[in-house]
Parts: structure tokens; C-alpha cells; sequence
């Protein structure tokens, strides 16, 4: 006999601190992933997961959430829990708990996404007659998580502190509650984990998942799921952004290779954050002659584009950089030819679309821009059948009558902040 759902409590109130500087005034669970809010893809899988109904429990900016979604997510019927000041995840919990129907409730995180059968889950609460019944995810070589100790049967005997582990379980979130748990009298702001769970006063049972597992509240995370999580839901053709390095991402300074003379065009971190909230992956196509002149080598330039990654790794994410040491009248004998890698010649961009496509990503080069400072990048986008050509002016004097690009801008932040 098929069984009706239980309903199921999303916590979406958190302020995202780790996430600040990126989200701006954005909440946390909407997040853009590949031009998504974050919170679409868990609707969407629980509603696949036979869901119907779902309690959202917010606080920070909740109206964002509210005027975002309504009352439903397709066949799934939405209601809200509103916190006008935030209740702890324990507090959070009891208050949305009187929202929903029946004895029990499902609860996930709102900035994580875990696979999970839920059938499984209720099956083994049931078998178990346990209080709550969280989901456990294997890890390997974690310290950033505290561990989930616990028997053959499932019950759990404890919740170890934080420390370096070579394997072990971790708490995913996911929990499904007696609303039994919640009679004791508990203060108005308090802790789930800490006040409930880790007392251990509540027969609890962790059901182990080996499944895909993530949580966006680190930046690294965070980055990481703008392709793995459209790819777990179909997506596989993603738009690309091709940025040239000097004059578009930093300041043009001849044969640049000494990270101390590295400089951000003013306004572009901000920009390829943004260009990755609109779906695109960020790839830098850089031509270097400098290596075949002799002025400075290839570990030069790969440390300079290691310190470019580390300057934006709290900020956003370059998905690769592709450069082309070569050129035809170099003095360095091994890198003296023509080669194909270098622009206005295609090579850097067919090697970005072979090699995101071991990784089962299709790059529509028809719906993907190349932004450059020269009439030669726009040429590379013209050879290569890419879709927008943007031409940055980036203190050149430039012959905008005649250039082939579709659009002419002072920067890459221009471009990002004015058009899709």
C-alpha cells in the first residue's frame, strides 16, 4: 500500500556568514547555481521524491523566499514558517512543526543537498521505533565535521567533536522527528543539534548514505555546485564565458609575469561572480609570447595564474585557464612556431571543449560570449563560432566604427553589470 508522504520542514533562515560577501543581499538558500536558486533543486527533488506538501522555515530576508515561490512548487504546497527573529535550528524547528500534518516530520537544510531515500529513512524509524532518524554520509579524510558513532542496528552512541578522521560518518541534515521530541519545555531560541541531539535523551538512528553530498555554506563548496548539481539534474550543456587575461582581468602590463606587478582591472572579481550567477563557466584563453621570447617561463606563468586563483578563491571561481606559450618568431627554440593554440586561432577553446567534455559537459559555444581587448580576440570568437564577441576598451584607443565585435564596453564589469 503506497504511503502518503510526510511532510517536510526546509530550514532556510540562515544568514549565510561564510557566504557574505558574495550572496550580498541575497538569502542563502537562493543562491544562484548556474542561474538557479539553490533551493530549486531541493524543491524539485523532493517533489520527484513523492513530496506534496513542505513547511520553508525563514527568518533573514524571508519575503525574498516568499515573493520568489508562493504556495506551490508545481504539484508541491508550499507554506511558510516565519521567524522575526531567528529561533536557533531548534527553535526553528518547533515552530514549524505546528504547520505540518501527522505525528512525524522530514527536515533538510536549505544549503545542503543530500540524496537520500526517504522511504529507507521512514522504514528504519519505523523498524527502530526510533524518536529521530538522521542520515548519515560516509566520508573520507574529513575535519571540518563532527562524527556520528553508532551500532549495527543504527542507534546512535555518539556525537564526537570535531576532528581530523580518515573515514566515518557525518551528520547530512536530514532528519526525520516524533513531534513527541519537542514536548519538554525548551527555551525560544534553541539548539537542534546541540540541545537535542547530542544529549542523546531521544533514541536516535542514523541510516548510512554513500550518495552525492554538498553543502554550499563554504565559498569552495559553493562554487563547486554551480556544475555538479545541474549535471545530477540533466543539465548538460553549459554557456561559457572566454576571458582574455591582460586588459579584461587585469591590468595590461607588458609581458606581465611577477605576481607583484598583478593587478585586478578595477570591478572584475565582481564581474565573473556575476557572469557565474548567469550559468556561465569562467575560462581565461591567454596568449603568452613571452615564454617564446625568453622574458619569463611557463612556471612563471602558471605561479602567476595560481596567485590570480588564490586572490579570487573567496570571492568566486575560474574554471580553467588555457595559455599558449608559443609564437613563430621566438628566440626560445622549443616554443619558436606557429601554433594553433594561439589566437586568433582556435586551439585554446577546442582544447576547453574536449576537455569539459570528459567531465560530460557540453559547452554551447553558440550561447557563450568572449570578452577581449584586441580585434584578435574578437577574431578567435569569430573562428570559433562563438555566440557574443565583446570587445573591452580597457584604455585603448580602439576603431569602434570598424570592429567586428558585437558589443564595445569599458570593462568586463560594464558587460556584466548591463547585459544577460
Amino acid at each position: 500500500m503506497q504511503i502518503d508522504m510526510e511532510d517536510i520542514v526546509i530550514l532556510a533562515g540562515g544568514l549565510g556568514v561564510r557566504l557574505k560577501h558574495i550572496l550580498s543581499n541575497r538569502q542563502k538558500a537562493m543562491a544562484l547555481v548556474s542561474g538557479r536558486p539553490f533551493l530549486d533543486y531541493i524543491l524539485t527533488d523532493l517533489s520527484n521524491k513523492g513530496f506534496s506538501r513542505a513547511v520553508i522555515a525563514v527568518s533573514y530576508l524571508a519575503d525574498q523566499v516568499r515573493e520568489f515561490y508562493g504556495d506551490r512548487f508545481g504539484e508541491m504546497e508550499l507554506k511558510y514558517s516565519v521567524e522575526d527573529v531567528p529561533l536557533g535550528t531548534g527553535g526553528a524547528l518547533l515552530k514549524a512543526s505546528k504547520l505540518c500534518e501527522g505525528d512525524r516530520f522530514f527536515a533538510v537544510n536549505g544549503d545542503t543537498y543530500f540524496d537520500v531515500d526517504y522511504d529507507l529513512i521512514r522504514e528504519k524509524h519505523i523498524e527502530q521505533s526510533a524518536e529521530i532518524t538522521l542520515a548519515g554520509k560516509e566520508k573520507p579524510n574529513f575535519k571540518r565535521h563532527g562524527t556520528v558513532v553508532f551500532d549495527s542496528d543504527g542507534i546512535v552512541t555518539e556525537f564526537a567533536e570535531k576532528s581530523f578522521a580518515e573515514r566515518g560518518y557525518i551528520n547530512g541534515g536530514i532528519y526525520l522527528i516524533n513531534k513527541l521530541v519537542f514536548n519538554e519545555i525548551y527555551p525560544e531560541k534553541f539548539s537542534f543539534e546541540t540541545d537535542i541531539l547530542q544529549t542523546l535523551k531521544k533514541k536516535t538512528v542514523c541510516v548510512p548514505f554513500d550518495r552525492y553530498f554538498i553543502d554550499i555554506g563554504v565559498p569552495q563548496d559553493y562554487f563547486r555546485a554551480q556544475t555538479e548539481i545541474p549535471m545530477l539534474f540533466g543539465k548538460r550543456r553549459f554557456k561559457a564565458a572566454f576571458l582574455d587575461r591582460d586588459g579584461v582581468i587585469c591590468r595590461e602590463k607588458h609581458h606581465l609575469y611577477r605576481c607583484e606587478d598583478f593587478e585586478f582591472v578595477d570591478g572584475t572579481p565582481e564581474a565573473i561572480e556575476t557572469l557565474r550567477e548567469k550559468g556561465y563557466l569562467i575560462v581565461v584563453i591567454t596568449n603568452q609570447a613571452g615564454v617564446a621570447k625568453g622574458l619569463y617561463t611557463e612556471s612563471d606563468v602558471e605561479k602567476l595564474h595560481g596567485y590570480m586563483k588564490e586572490l579570487l578563491k573567496d570571492r568566486t571561481f575560474i574554471d580553467a585557464i588555457y595559455y599558449c606559450p608559443y609564437h613563430p618568431e621566438g628566440s626560445v627554440t622549443e616554443y619558436r612556431m606557429k601554433s594553433p593554440m594561439r589566437k586568433p586561432d582556435t586551439g585554446m577553446i577546442e582544447a576547453a571543449v574536449n576537455d569539459f567534455a570528459l567531465k560530460g559537459i557540453e559547452i554551447d559555444l553558440s550561447e557563450s560570449i568572449i570578452v577581449g581587448d584586441t580585434e584578435n580576440d574578437i577574431k578567435t570568437g569569430i573562428n570559433a563560432g562563438i555566440g557574443t564577441k565583446v570587445l573591452v576598451r580597457s584604455g585603448h584607443s580602439i576603431d569602434e566604427a570598424n570592429t567586428c565585435a558585437d558589443i564595445v564596453v569599458d570593462s568586463l564589469a560594464d558587460y556584466a553589470d548591463k547585459y544577460e
